[in-house]
């Protein structure tokens, strides 16, 4: 055994987030630059695994992989994390996932994607961030659906509306989906799809923006409407948490007059919100190879 080292990295709500066949269904939206990093430091000696601030689920998850590979547990677990926490950017989830590969590193276990979603939907509904690309995925059962892979180069200007949400007591609730929410649903995963297939980003907006509207009857986001105008003018579409307080604008990467539409947007943003508490922000991901080169610009503008 050694001193293990895991990361996960963290997202912006979701493109998608409902029910499509009776499954509960996700497809997730990964932020690299939003990070949880975990290093575990064994001491079979001690009589149990410890965690400082309060990482009770990450704890969960350590305890609960070392049991089913039959291992001492003992040992220090460190976690340090730049996600926001109740905000809907998997803050909870990359630190389970972050502590579980750290463990697994530390012992040379043979670690799976299967392995860490059966561990993790024991502890709660988890947000499919063990995998790096984008995903469809079953967020209560932990199953990968379909893997669409990387996100076209993109723009994402976005708000934390303040606030908290409580994953596990949001799950606990009926959402009350009917029909036209269900047709709905379908809808946005086949233009996310077929976004992926074309590599275009509007497509992948409008699936986005459609899965916005339909979780307005499940937690209401201020603004959706005038945040989707704005998103328009610019054939993007816009980005929530599902189940957290994070709203955003999803638009192509490659739109002419890059700076000047983010300073456009920024601006009429800030205009509109006219609150000093909520936090706006960009982020710019400019993808070459993937996995291999990333250019990523994440500056937070109060």
């Amino acid at each position: 055994m050694r001193i293990g080292k895991g990361s996960c990295h963290g997202t912006f709500g979701e493109l998608l987030q409902g029910i499509i066949d009776e499954k509960p269904i996700l497809i997730t939206f990964p932020i690299p630059q939003l990070k949880s990093e975990a290093v575990f430091i064994p001491n079979p000696a001690a009589p149990e695994m410890r965690v400082a601030d309060l990482k009770v689920k990450a704890l969960k998850a350590g305890e609960l992989l070392t049991q089913q590979f039959g291992l001492p547990s003992g040992g220090r677990l460190e976690i340090r994390s730049n996600i926001p926490e109740g905000k809907g950017m998997a803050s909870s989830s990359a630190d389970v996932i972050a502590a579980i590969k750290a463990i697994a590193d530390s012992y040379s276990l043979p670690l799976t994607k299967e392995i860490i979603s059966a561990i993790s939907v024991r502890i709660e509904p988890t947000d499919g961030v063990m995998y790096d690309e984008v995903v469809a995925y079953d967020y209560i059962h932990g199953e990968l659906l379909e893997s669409f892979g990387t996100l076209p180069p993109f723009i994402l200007l976005g708000i934390d509306l303040g606030g908290g949400v409580d994953t596990i007591q949001f799950n606990q609730f009926e959402k009350g989906y009917n029909q036209h929410d269900r047709e709905c649903f379908l809808e946005a995963y086949e233009w996310i799809r077929e976004g992926f297939k074309l590599k275009n980003i509007s497509l992948i907006c409008k699936g986005a923006t459609i899965s916005a509207r339909v979780n307005q009857k499940v937690m209401s986001k201020p603004f959706l409407n005038e945040f989707i105008d704005l998103a328009d003018a610019f054939q993007g579409g816009v980005v929530v948490a599902h189940s957290g307080t994070v709203m955003g604008i999803l638009l192509d990467g490659n739109i002419l007059n890059r700076n000047e539409v983010i300073l456009h947007l920024t601006r009429k943003i800030s205009e509109m919100v006219k609150n000093s508490n909520i936090k706006v922000f960009n982020f710019i991901s400019e993808v070459e190879e993937y996995p291999c080169k990333r250019k990523t610009k994440m500056p937070f503008i109060m």
